[in-house]
């Protein structure tokens, strides 16, 4: 999801000849620079009022008071003899020149200190935004002259289950508020600079689902029916990266009232960090906030009753974390020794519906299996499994990466008739979903 915010202008400064922001005590000030959040998703949809709230954004991670981001900003003032000077640090007055930009609980966004827009025609503001759940700030370096080149760059940032670190597009050279036909008006807002937001994390979510449930004896009222429940759902310690670095580069437009786009690092993923690399080694489990904290995955609820899988979709993955049942990752190559392990038993029963429904039917027979016995050790069924579980990079359909702003879902499907167990992974950028199917021999 791509996410746009609106900067907007409330008064103008003082001396447009000034190389940095003055905070005026002239009691004649013009126009104050606000900021006002519109949020949009696809900078490539059609509709190009398909957006959300940053309000919504923010919600999603539990910050439902003092919303914020943050923004570093230089001004290109104009001067005395008729030239423009060099970009100088506008935002002064916040901690090392980044301002935490507020929301104030009903439409307009503005810096903790007031900053002004120049007056002069040649003078200009360039404004670099980002947001981080953490409170880490990127570095900016580079932009010293016009058209130079501009890197912004995060160091050795620990990912959680729970995280959000979005960056925005430079907005080069604004003189005034913008209120084009690109501004959605999301929030209140009817004017500013545009500031289009991306994610810089991966999302993450397993579902499960059971296909089929049941199979008639021939033309009797008689029916298989399987009943399966899952245990020990558990994702590999020790093999996903939690921490590491990513840097943007572009060369700084020269063009007034414009739009940057960032390269990427390479494969959209995060490099290793420059100290030690460390991996997820909890929370991987169904214990209650681990990843797969939800009753289908224990197989059980609170109580201790039975929860089969149905033939309908069901989340592995628990809402300890992000919407929709996702959970946040560093952008990374997915290692061979990134596994999904769990045991599913399967009762098999024989006799009619009201006869399955009641509890009275027939018990055939009760197996339990585990995926980790599919691997070469004793089942050798081959890939993707392995003697520690599901190998998720060698599932045909699905990746080897889990790259920047990209949200990924497994569904696995258990085949309780045939012993497979089918495998149903979908990716999108961060919203809507497109689907492959596949399927692998099971035991």
């Amino acid at each position: 999801m791509k996410k746009f915010f609106i900067i907007a202008a409330l008064a103008l400064v003082a001396s447009a000849a000034c190389t940095k922001s003055e905070l005026s005590d002239n009691a004649n000030r013009d126009v104050e620079i606000g900021f006002q959040v519109a949020s949009y998703l696809n900078q490539t949809k059609a509709d190009s009022h398909d957006h959300t709230s940053f309000i919504d954004e923010l919600a999603e991670l539990g910050v439902t008071s003092n919303q914020s981001f943050n923004s570093q900003a230089f001004i290109l003032a104009a001067q005395s003899d008729g030239t423009v000077a060099d970009p100088a640090a506008f935002f002064s007055a916040g901690t090392g020149n980044v301002e935490t930009i507020k929301y104030d609980g009903s439409s307009t966004w503005k810096p903790v200190h007031p900053y002004f827009w120049p007056k002069s025609p040649k003078s200009s503001i360039t404004f670099f935004s980002w947001y981080d759940f953490s409170g880490m700030n990127p570095t900016i370096d580079g932009y010293a002259t016009d058209g130079g080149a501009v890197t912004l760059a995060w160091t050795d940032r620990t990912v959680a289950l729970k995280d959000n670190v979005m960056y925005a597009d430079a907005a080069y050279k604004y003189k005034k508020n913008d209120n084009s036909t690109q501004n959605h008006k999301l929030d209140g807002v009817t004017e500013g600079v545009p500031t289009l937001f991306h994610h810089a994390l991966a999302k993450v979510r397993f579902t499960v689902k059971q296909n089929p449930m049941k199979e008639q004896d021939g033309t009797t009222e008689n029916y298989i029916f399987w009943d399966v429940t899952l245990s020990e759902v558990a994702l590999s310690s020790g093999t996903i990266k939690n921490n590491g670095q990513f840097s943007l580069t572009e060369t700084s437009s020269t063009t007034v009232a414009s739009q940057g786009t960032w390269t990427l690092p390479t494969n959209s993923i995060w490099a290793a960090p420059t100290a030690a690399q460390t991996f997820l080694t909890t929370n991987l489990g169904n214990a209650s906030g681990d990843i797969f904290d939800t009753d289908v995955a224990r197989g059980e609820d609170s109580s201790h009753n039975p929860v089969l899988l149905k033939a309908t979709v069901d989340t592995l993955t628990g809402k300890n974390f992000m919407a929709k049942n996702f959970f946040t990752v560093l952008p990374q190559e997915i290692g061979d020794d990134v596994t999904l392990t769990f045991k599913y038993t399967i009762k098999t029963y024989y006799g009619t519906e009201a006869q399955h429904t009641a509890g009275t039917a027939t018990l055939i027979s009760t197996e339990t299996i585990n995926v980790n016995d599919l691997g070469p050790t004793v089942g050798n069924f081959g890939a993707p499994y392995t003697d520690t579980g599901i190998q998720l990079n060698a599932i045909t359909g699905a990746w080897n990466k889990w790259q920047m702003n990209h949200q990924y879902v497994y569904n696995i499907i258990i085949n309780p008739k045939t012993s497979e167990i089918k495998y149903d992974p979908a990716v999108a950028t961060w919203e809507t979903e497109d689907t492959v199917n596949q399927t692998v021999p099971a035991a």
